[in-house]
């Protein structure tokens, strides 16, 4: 279904206004079709309605990707854009982690919904080049499918995080190495939203928590540093920008998107598999592990920003 529909947006996405066109914070430079994720919402509720029993959540999740739909035409102020993702945001968390009843678990709540709407746009930030949305979204839902399916017995989401790893796989063959069709926030958002809907549901204790968010940890790395790095600066955070590594990699130093994207998948499937290991063998491991990654990638971000713009690595 994915590949269907990202072929159909290919072809016929500038006719109906689905065009992203360049701007000062674009890696591309030619006008191309978006929304080319609309395959990967579908294929999701189809599967959710038909074969699990999160059918309210299929109705949230639903929401999610109209808006993006919304966004990607029409360009939805970004106070409602948010104000919406937020209000859906807590009502995942509510129907996952339950009504609070003391102020621990009012707060509980309140940590869920910021780390939903914070995912959802991680992941909508980092879909800015050829590939590394469909092979991010991949290597994390693959791994949410195994460890869904063989560590925690939930086998519903197992089969949602198959579909949904399968669906970005068949978006790629417009998207890389050299992008006819970009996914747009109704594949982005939605992505982001349904993974960490997933592992808010999943998290039962710590070590949990620790695998999965590994299971898509250069996402949440390269947004959260480039956040930090952006605030410490005094930026407006709300405004666009390119200021993530993987944009500075190709917009800076000239490195093929390919290149890039291929290098951030595998470093995600590595940290991932290694993730799963090492929950296998306790907390200690899952923290060393999560530190070590931490220090490694601070190391790396700070030594790729610290070469001159214009150096051509391809």
């Amino acid at each position: 279904m994915s590949l269907s529909f990202a072929a159909i947006i290919s072809r016929f996405g500038a006719y109906v206004g689905l065009v992203d066109t360049p701007n000062e914070r674009s890696s591309h430079i030619v006008p191309t079709p978006r929304s080319g994720g609309i395959g990967i919402w579908l294929g999701f509720l189809f599967v959710v309605i038909l074969f699990t029993k999160y059918q309210i959540f299929a109705i949230l999740a639903g929401i999610v990707g109209l808006a993006g739909i919304l966004e990607d035409y029409f360009s939805i102020p970004q106070k409602i854009r948010l104000v919406l993702q937020l209000s859906v945001s807590a009502i995942v968390a509510g129907l996952f982690v339950g009504i609070p009843t003391s102020i621990l678990t009012a707060l509980l709540l309140i940590f869920f919904t910021i780390v939903i709407t914070g995912t959802a746009n991680f992941y909508n930030f980092m879909d800015g080049i050829d590939g590394i949305a469909g092979f991010t979204g991949f290597v994390g839902f693959g791994f949410m499918a195994v460890f869904s399916f063989h560590i925690v017995d939930n086998h519903e989401i197992a089969l949602i995080s198959t579909a949904l790893a399968w669906g970005c796989i068949g978006f790629l063959p417009f998207n890389f190495p050299k992008a006819r069709v970009f996914m747009g926030d109704v594949g982005s958002v939605f992505l982001g939203f349904v993974f960490a809907s997933f592992t808010v549901k999943l998290s039962t204790d710590i070590s949990v928590l620790l695998c999965i968010i590994m299971f898509m940890c250069m996402f949440y790395a390269d947004a959260l540093v480039t956040i930090f790095y952006r605030w410490r600066r005094g930026e407006n955070l709300i405004m666009a920008h390119r200021s993530h590594l993987y944009q500075y990699m190709c917009n800076e130093l000239g490195i093929p998107h390919w290149k890039v994207s291929i290098a951030y998948t595998l470093a995600q499937f590595v940290f991932a598999l290694l993730a799963l290991l090492s929950y296998k063998q306790g907390i200690i491991w899952q923290i060393v592990l999560f530190v070590s990654f931490v220090v490694m990638f601070l190391f790396i971000y700070k030594f790729i920003k610290r070469k001159k713009p214009g150096l051509m690595l391809a």
